[in-house]
């Protein structure tokens, strides 16, 4: 929980001259159909996404009485090198608002929200070959007290350490966790981990037979080869039936 007594060295914006980070601010350029520099996962550019974003945490903000985003997208901010600490939390806002705010808190302008793919790109890492590194060209970032403010960085601002909305059925998991695979920093997760962690037949699998903790009565059944799981489970409590073709097989489920 954070403390409200430590004051703010910074003014906090009156409703009048806050002004609101519009599509044009969240995604400039947005209506060019030049791509940005290096690899970047594949994006309409429709500023919708940020948008949506960037409201979602205006609101979020607003119900923990916290004050609204600061649009400083007009001034770049320089001077960050590949020493100063840049946690970037990638894809929905809300998920990780306590972590930023925390975060903020702690290390003020360390923790940096990405809420576009536009927002970032990644480039051929100069220190680790194959792998690639994320660059900030803009971003939410988080200070004391609950201010954030709406930023861009000249030149890009390097990630440090990266985590984000990775889970598969996320609308934001499918551009996170392309812009987070094969970084040359450490990440909080990938889109194949958290499918993993969120598969319950998997995880019990895991549980019952390679740590041999009790798991619910389970009976499964699997479509196709599923290669991740073992051919029969040796776990207490846990059984598989394979279907190769749900037409048909009435009868073989209504027998398990």
């Amino acid at each position: 929980q954070l403390s409200t007594s430590r004051p703010s060295p910074e003014r906090v914006p009156s409703p009048e001259e806050q002004e609101w980070a519009g599509p044009e601010a969240l995604c400039p350029g947005w209506l060019e159909d030049e791509a940005p520099d290096g690899e970047a996962p594949g994006h309409s550019g429709d500023p919708e996404c940020a948008t949506h974003a960037y409201e979602r945490l205006q609101s979020a903000l607003g119900q923990e009485g916290l004050p609204p985003t600061l649009d400083c997208s007009a001034e770049p901010r320089t001077g960050f090198g590949p020493l100063d600490v840049t946690v970037c939390i990638l894809g929905c806002p809300t998920a990780f608002l306590p972590v930023l705010l925390e975060g903020g808190t702690r290390c003020p302008d360390a923790m940096v929200l990405c809420l576009s793919p536009t927002w970032a790109s990644r480039v051929p890492s100069e220190t680790s070959p194959g792998a690639w590194t994320l660059l900030l060209s803009r971003g939410v970032s988080f200070k004391v007290g609950g201010h954030s403010a709406l930023e861009t960085f000249v030149p890009p601002r390097r990630a440090n350490y990266v985590t984000g909305t990775f889970a598969p059925g996320d609308p934001e998991g499918g551009w996170a966790g392309e812009l987070a695979r094969d970084l040359d920093c450490p990440t909080g997760g990938s889109v194949p981990l958290a499918r993993r962690l969120e598969d319950t037949l998997l995880a019990r699998c895991v549980l019952a037979a390679g740590a041999n903790l009790p798991v619910p009565p389970t009976l499964a059944f699997v479509l196709g080869a599923r290669g991740d799981l073992p051919a029969q489970p040796a776990a207490p409590g846990v059984r598989l039936v394979r279907l190769e073709d749900p037409q048909g097989q009435q009868s073989l489920v209504q027998e398990e």
